[in-house]
């Protein structure tokens, strides 16, 4: 089975940061919210990059494979922000998980 790591990005003074700074070990439910409902989740290690230059990089990939284009006002308001250091790039790599879907039929729901 091959692990993925997800990457998320945050303001580098968030509280969620200073957290993570203390303990690198979170808790993690990503769930689909239409019928039948399910999800996976899990613990994960998450690391926190600060490279100025390898964050735009992959943070342009990413706004890419999101937005469409580095060109939506969105992605360059991110970039922006990486640039001038005040995002950082949470890169997440789980341990555990685990897969479940509700038990109702989606045709009651």
């Amino acid at each position: 089975m091959r692990i993925t790591k997800c990457t998320f990005t945050t303001h580098k003074t968030s509280k969620k940061v200073d957290y993570l700074r203390k303990n690198n070990i979170i808790g993690f439910c990503i769930e689909d919210p239409t019928p039948p409902f399910k999800g996976v989740q899990g613990k994960a290690e998450v690391k926190i990059l600060e490279d100025i230059n390898a964050n735009t990089e992959l943070a342009k990939k990413m706004m890419i494979k999101s937005t469409g284009s580095l060109d939506n006002p969105i992605a360059k308001w991110l970039l922006t922000e990486i640039e001038k250091g005040n995002e950082v790039i949470l890169e997440i790599t789980p341990k555990y998980f685990s897969t479940w879907r509700s038990a109702i039929p989606s045709t009651l729901t």
